[in-house]
């Protein structure tokens, strides 16, 4: 018998993640998309981690090179940072 499914969680996001979600080309914006759904489903996932002391702050990798960092409530999952790691610049990088 199939196990019954849980509802995915509702996903809210915050201006600022919103605005870099907004700037991704449309691949990259379905990829974050596909992440976060099945994120959505168990935000608790062993695919993610705590930030901080409890567990409702959390950063997972939804799709390659795309971090995102969000917060765990009575049924919503906020994405309050999205992170592009394609481009980083390293400190190492700047001459003196």
């Amino acid at each position: 018998m199939p196990q019954p499914t849980r509802p995915a969680y509702r996903v809210e996001f915050t201006e600022a993640a919103a605005a870099v979600r907004d700037t991704l080309p449309e691949q990259r914006k379905a990829q974050l998309a596909r992440g976060i759904r099945v994120l959505a489903r168990d935000p608790y996932t062993k695919h993610s981690a705590p930030i901080g002391p409890d567990d409702y702050s959390r950063k997972a990798m939804v799709a390659e090179s795309l971090l995102i960092e969000y917060g765990v409530l009575e049924g919503v999952m906020i994405v309050i940072v999205v992170s592009i790691l394609d481009d980083m610049q390293f400190i190492a990088d700047d001459e003196d």
